[in-house]
C-alpha cells in the first residue's frame, strides 16, 4: 500500500477517479465527498497494488480528518503500518479530530498514536441510520386541535432568521453536541449557522410565527444528503414537531432521488425511536474522536 497526497485542487480526471471511489461508499462519507468536490480540504489516497484507490481521508487546515476506508477491518494491519509512517512524517501538529465510521476511525486514532503519541481528550460513538421508503410508521402526528394546527408549518429558514434562531442552536450545541469539558463558542457557532443559512440547509417548523424545532442538512453529496441538528425548544417537545419536520425533509430530498442519512448517539432513546418511526434505520457505527 502507498499513501498519495493530492492536494485541495488536482486534475478532473484525478478527481473522478477520487469520486468514483467514493459514490460506492457515499451513504457513510457524505461530508467527505462534498468537502471535495468544494475543494476546502486536502485530499489523500491510499493505493493498493496495482495503483487502484483503497481508501480515501482528508485533512483541512482545521485539523479535522474526514475518511473513507471501507476495508479497514480486513486490513486492519496492513493500513495501520503504511499510515504510522506517513503520520509520522506528515505534519499534524494542529489535528483536532477524526471522523468516519467507527472502524476506519478506531485505526486512523490508533496511526497516530503510534507516529505521535497524541491521544484523543474525546471519543463519540454514534448509529449512522439511513432512510428506507415506505418503512416509516404513522406516528402520533402534531398534538393539537384543528384550529390550532393551520398555524403550524415547516419551510427553509433565511438569513434574516439568524438572530432568532441563534439562541436555538446554543442550546443545541450545549445539550447535544458538546461534552461535558468542552467549552461553547458562540462566535463560531453563529459563523457556522450564518453559512448554513446562507446555503438554505435550515429548517425549522413554525408555531404562529414562532420557531419551536429546526433541523439541518449538515452535507450534501452526489445522491446523498446527511440529516442532523434536530432540536426542539424544551417547552414544546412531546408534541410531534420534531416528527413532522423530519418527515418534511426527507419527502421533500426523497422526491429529489437523495437518499438521507443521519447519526445519532445510541443512549438517545427518544431521537433513536424518532427516527425509527420516521423511517431510518441503522446500518453502521460512526465515531468522532476530538483531541
Amino acid at each position: 500500500m502507498l499513501v498519495v497526497s493530492l492536494g485541495k485542487v488536482f486534475d478532473e480526471k484525478k478527481l473522478a477517479l477520487v469520486e468514483n471511489f467514493l459514490l460506492r461508499h457515499e451513504k457513510s462519507c457524505v461530508s467527505l465527498l462534498e468537502r471535495i468536490c468544494r475543494h476546502e480540504v486536502s485530499v489523500y489516497c491510499i493505493l493498493g497494488e496495482r495503483r487502484e484507490i483503497r481508501a480515501v481521508f482528508s485533512y483541512s487546515s482545521g485539523g479535522q480528518i474526514l475518511h473513507c476506508i471501507p476495508d479497514a477491518l480486513e486490513f486492519y494491519d496492513e493500513y495501520l503500518v503504511v499510515l504510522r509512517i506517513y503520520f509520522s512524517n506528515m505534519d499534524i501538529e494542529n489535528i483536532f479530530s477524526v471522523i468516519g465510521e467507527e472502524v476506519g476511525t478506531n485505526l486512523i486514532l490508533s496511526a497516530i498514536y503510534l507516529a505521535t503519541r497524541k491521544i484523543p481528550e474525546i471519543n463519540q460513538t454514534f448509529n449512522l441510520m439511513e432512510y428506507l421508503p415506505k418503512k416509516e410508521s404513522k406516528g402520533a402526528g402534531l398534538k393539537f386541535n384543528p384550529s390550532t394546527e393551520k398555524s403550524v408549518y415547516a419551510a427553509v429558514c433565511s438569513i434574516k432568521l439568524l438572530d432568532a434562531l441563534v439562541p436555538i442552536q446554543e442550546a443545541y450545541e450545549k445539550e447535544e453536541v458538546l461534552s461535558f469539558d468542552q467549552e461553547f463558542n458562540p462566535l463560531m457557532s453563529k459563523v457556522v449557522l450564518k453559512k448554513n443559512l446562507s446555503e438554505k440547509n435550515v429548517y425549522a417548523v413554525f408555531l404562529e410565527g414562532k420557531i419551536v424545532a429546526k433541523a439541518a442538512v449538515n452535507a450534501t453529496g452526489k445522491h446523498c444528503v446527511q440529516l442532523g441538528g434536530v432540536f426542539t425548544v424544551p417547552l414544546y417537545r412531546k408534541l410531534g414537531f420534531a416528527e413532522f419536520l423530519i418527515k418534511k425533509i426527507v419527502a421533500e430530498k426523497n422526491s429529489l432521488g437523495k437518499k438521507i442519512v443521519l447519526f445519532v448517539k445510541p443512549k438517545n432513546i427518544a431521537a433513536v425511536t424518532l427516527y425509527k418511526r420516521c423511517g431510518f434505520s441503522a446500518f453502521s457505527k460512526f465515531k468522532i474522536s476530538y483531541y
